[in-house]
């Protein structure tokens, strides 16, 4: 069987692959007209969340049975239009898990405590102690939104056990437990906006969840509270929260992830780049660490591998 790899994994991924006896053709960082031109020929495909596997690719690949996302989102694969061709769709939502939600408490502290701006100043040989008074996330509210999922389980266990924190969490599914701890579950996201001190997005996207906080919603947020985006940009409407950042209504915002990435519209490099410490912006970074980048392609590969051995006809024992 023949894998082609469209965008960069962790090494012990290809070698699972290789060893398995599968036929990889590593051409991460593949443009547009090659996947077309390639695809045609592979059973498999796999895709971090640069690659667009969309309609038109998937009708190309006449002879593609597994499209595997090394990573959460599933926003680059038409999903639909791979089911309808009976291609099966895979993706590894387990694997970021710790480092999405690590990455989320540290926006969190940057904002509470003016890291960015410290250390900016400094940089600049400016001593601004007195106007570096920050907030103790020790008790402070905190709303998670998508809390029954696998980020939002994490983030809620590090706010809990390592900070004493309050965690609120709003979800439309059924929420996963964790063992010996409690949280509190709102009936409404407005409930939740309306009381939280601190806002963090932890939900896929998709068409349900587009501007899911939209303007109304954000202008519910308490006035001096904070939001933190982890997840995907056109969760939030974005032009909604520049405008409440500027006005003061709100305090901040940590955000990893942005409607374009990079950036091009004029208000989205505006908010990512707001004065002040008033938003600390990184570059879709979540899963950027060797152990999440390495569970990834290890959890995918064996994945394919199991699967691929399913197919191969063992030869009768002589």
């Amino acid at each position: 069987m023949r894998v082609l790899v469209c965008d960069p994994i962790h090494p012990d991924g290809l070698e699972i692959l290789r060893s398995a006896g599968l036929q990889v053709d590593d051409q991460a960082g593949i443009d547009r007209t090659r996947l077309v031109e390639l695809i045609s020929n592979c059973e498999i495909v796999i895709v971090r969340g640069r690659t667009k596997i969309d309609a038109s690719v998937i009708k190309a690949a006449r002879k593609l049975r597994i499209i595997g996302r090394a990573g959460v989102g599933l926003d680059n694969v038409d999903v639909e239009a791979a089911k309808a061709g009976g291609i099966q769709v895979w993706n590894t939502p387990g694997a970021p898990s710790t480092s999405v939600a690590e990455l989320t408490i540290a926006l969190i502290l940057s904002l509470l405590r003016k890291i960015p701006l410290a250390d900016q100043e400094m940089k600049a040989g400016r001593w601004i102690k007195n106007q570096l008074m920050g907030e103790e996330l020790q008790g402070k509210r905190v709303g998670v939104i998508g809390r029954a999922g696998r980020i939002g389980n994490e983030v809620s266990r590090i706010l809990t056990v390592g900070f004493q924190a309050e965690v609120l969490g709003y979800d439309v599914v059924k929420p996963r437990g964790v063992p010996g701890l409690s949280y509190d579950f709102t009936e409404s996201i407005e409930e939740l906006l309306q009381e939280s001190e601190i806002v963090t997005i932890h939900v896929p996207y998709t068409p349900q969840t587009h501007h899911l906080l939209n303007g109304k919603r954000l202008a519910m947020m308490r006035r001096g509270s904070y939001l933190i985006n982890t997840s995907r940009g056109d969760i939030v409407d974005g032009p909604s929260l520049l405008e409440l950042l500027r006005q003061g209504q709100l305090a901040g915002a940590g955000l990893d992830v942005f409607h374009l990435e990079p950036p091009v519209d004029e208000w989205e490099k505006a908010l990512a780049s707001l004065p002040n410490g008033v938003t600390v912006a990184t570059c879709h970074i979540g899963a950027q660490t060797n152990q999440a980048q390495r569970r990834e392609s290890v959890e995918l590969a064996r994945k394919i591998v199991s699967e691929a051995s399913k197919t191969i006809v063992q030869p009768p024992e002589p």
